[in-house]
């Protein structure tokens, strides 16, 4: 592992690479030291040559949280409300743990390969997450460069994946989602989707099986199986194969990081080139608590 190239005098920390695949960490580093101006540009550099952070030992309030992410760009706010804090709308909370009988937050959260709301049409530049409480036993996030799967596929396959565009929507990826949590017989935090998330979670946005990335002009696969309702020009249920086959060999192992969770880690990743996962642990047993923010992307899918 060698340090990231983009290090400058403008970045206020040195990030050690975290693998070989991707990924860097910081240590001994304050994000609430962080001001708008040139390290928030040194930070981007890195953290799309990265493109994953983990800043260790953060000690922040919610309110600091949402500040440090609103150096990067305007908040997302989550389509399913009821799992907003509700005195910092802008996160989204993540979380077995209840209080008094309350569900703190949404205990089963992003299990399927995905980049973050690619369904809403408003693309996720960066997502932040906050670990307040962490599983004893362990827990990880995976992360799998969709950089280098892209980049390892043969000259023929690249030319078959060419202009080819999926299409996606929330209400796909909510629907895939419950129906796997029913079938595995889980207590699950998910209701329908009322009337007025329908409106948004609805609409159906394409996006291309090969992207460009406009802010590096790396190529990088962007199939997601679980909000994929088709692909243009074929029919629906070879459409889902190919981009189920896709995310297969791009979620390999020799693509992938797996981060296994400290406490107080804030990871933050670059959601263009980079597909992630949630990792599973014994809900019953343990607890955990992370606070999300989402980061909106200027440029359109």
């Amino acid at each position: 592992m060698t340090a990231l190239a983009s290090t400058t005098t403008d970045l206020p920390f040195t990030p050690n690479p975290l693998s070989d695949v991707l990924g860097a960490e910081v240590t001994g580093f304050d994000v609430r030291d962080l001001r708008p101006g040139p390290a928030i540009d040194a930070v981007i550099r890195a953290l799309r040559e990265a493109q994953v952070l983990v800043f260790r030992n953060q000690s922040l309030t919610p309110r600091e949280l949402v500040t440090f992410t609103r150096l990067f760009g305007p908040p997302i706010f989550h389509v399913l409300t009821q799992f907003l804090l509700p005195e910092q709308p802008e996160i989204y909370v993540i979380s077995n743990i209840e209080d008094d009988g309350k569900k703190l937050g949404n205990a089963y959260e992003g299990l399927n390969w995905h980049t973050d709301l690619l369904g809403r049409g408003t693309k996720t530049q960066f997502t932040v997450l906050y670990g307040l409480e962490v599983p004893k036993a362990g827990v990880v996030t995976k992360f799998a460069s969709m950089y280098k799967a892209y980049e390892a596929l043969p000259e023929a396959r690249k030319r078959e994946l060419a202009g080819l565009t999926a299409v996606y929507s929330y209400e796909v990826q909510f629907n895939k989602r419950l129906a796997k949590l029913n079938a595995m017989g889980v207590n699950h935090d998910y209701t329908p989707l009322t009337a007025e998330q329908l409106v948004v979670a609805r609409e159906r946005h394409p996006a291309p099986i090969v992207d460009t990335n406009p802010y590096n002009g790396r190529k990088w696969l962007h199939p997601q199986a679980s909000g994929c309702a088709g692909v243009s020009g074929m029919s629906d249920e070879d459409g889902i194969k190919l981009v189920n086959e896709i995310v297969d060999y791009a979620t390999s192992s020799r693509f992938r990081y797996d981060h296994p969770w400290r406490l107080h880690d804030l990871v933050m990743w670059d959601n263009r080139g980079l597909f992630h996962s949630a990792g599973d642990y014994d809900r019953a047993t343990d607890r955990r608590l992370v606070h999300r923010c989402s980061i909106a992307d200027p440029q359109p899918i």
